[in-house]
């Protein structure tokens, strides 16, 4: 798919299990980010929603209704493109095992064909014991809540890998996490491999937490005291680049903020930012355009002054460097706002 607009295609269809002892925050996230997909992709221009999901009900005597959240489009009558378990609310590992032992009799044929067609599959927090229990852990690596770690790995016999270090991982078509914090993080990762990837990098974005954005907000909502926070050579000149990140570049000028010599400055901060002063400050200067592009009506050449660069032309060549598109290629991947033309109501 060339295109996230391309109204031929069918959407991405989301199955996501569901039953009363499913995580809901979990499904909720999961849902909340692709309604975010489809309003971006709405204010792009008119175009049937990229993304549909349904909800997986698995029958339970306590059953209980999913989250009432807006309903996608109709899905279509095929088997989903990805399957989602949001995790499970179990008090113990022997719990948890006997929730499975129930959802894999109503779900174990869907997972294991889907798992055989290599189709995108996310197992949350401690979903992975329902694939531990239909046997679709072996040979694979995973990231486990230390809590539950011992009883998805029992119930998954050998050749299961514990990636004890990451918070969440990507094992082939396989997403799984370690907390419940890193759902967003691994989902976007998913999405981000699949026919809505460029929704799903403009998402987020915005959803995701980005050091270099946040450093590029504006001063009142960075320092919401006025207060100075005492700070080492390295940060001085750090915070120097970042308040005179729209003015001319000055190596001299920045080791003078820092209170040590050009040479110094220059050796210490390549050893802890892996980078030079001027490579540093061309990232915020890059990560400000990016926010410009994807939310305001500016022109490139305005957007090139507002962040510091008076040469367009320098500004196309290193934005192009470090963002792998041209600001204008960039815009109309990422745009977060509507066409001017749908936002005055004008016809396309």
């Amino acid at each position: 798919m060339d295109s996230v607009t391309d109204t031929a295609a069918a959407p991405l269809q989301v199955g996501i299990f569901w039953d009363a002892d499913c995580i809901a925050s979990t499904a909720t996230l999961v849902v909340d980010v692709l309604r975010t997909m489809n309003t971006l992709a709405a204010m792009r221009g008119p175009a049937a929603p990229p993304l549909a999901w349904t909800w997986l009900c698995l029958p339970h005597d306590g059953a209980a209704a999913p989250p009432p959240l807006p309903a996608s489009a109709v899905p279509s009558a095929g088997p989903p493109d990805v399957l989602v378990h949001p995790g499970t609310m179990a008090a113990s590992g022997p719990h948890l095992q006997e929730i499975c032992l129930r959802q894999a009799r109503h779900a174990a044929a869907l997972l294991r064909a889907h798992a055989a067609r290599g189709a995108p599959l996310a197992a949350f927090f401690n979903g992975t014991a329902l694939l531990a229990e239909c046997g679709l852990l072996q040979s694979r690596e995973v990231a486990l809540p230390w809590a539950f770690a011992p009883s998805v790995l029992r119930m998954a016999g050998q050749g299961v890998q514990w990636r004890r270090e990451r918070p969440w991982h990507c094992d082939g078509g396989l997403w799984s996490t370690a907390s419940l914090a890193h759902t967003l993080p691994a989902w976007l990762d998913l999405l981000a491999g699949t026919q809505v990837a460029e929704l799903a990098r403009a998402a987020a974005s915005v959803l995701d937490f980005d050091a270099p954005r946040q450093l590029t907000a504006t001063a009142s909502v960075q320092t919401p005291t006025g207060e100075p926070t005492p700070a080492g050579a390295l940060e001085r000149a750090r915070r120097w680049l970042q308040e005179h990140r729209h003015e001319p570049y000055s190596l001299a000028e920045t080791a003078r903020a820092a209170a040590t010599s050009p040479r110094t400055l220059l050796r210490w901060f390549a050893q802890v930012h892996g980078q030079t002063p001027l490579d540093y400050l061309h990232g915020l200067r890059v990560a400000q355009a990016q926010v410009l592009l994807q939310t305001t009506y500016l022109t490139v050449e305005a957007v090139a002054q507002q962040c510091g660069y008076s040469d367009v032309g320098s500004f196309r060549r290193i934005f192009a460097r470090l963002a792998g598109a041209t600001p204008g290629a960039y815009r109309q991947r990422f745009r977060l706002r509507t066409s001017r033309r749908q936002w005055t109501g004008m016809p396309q």
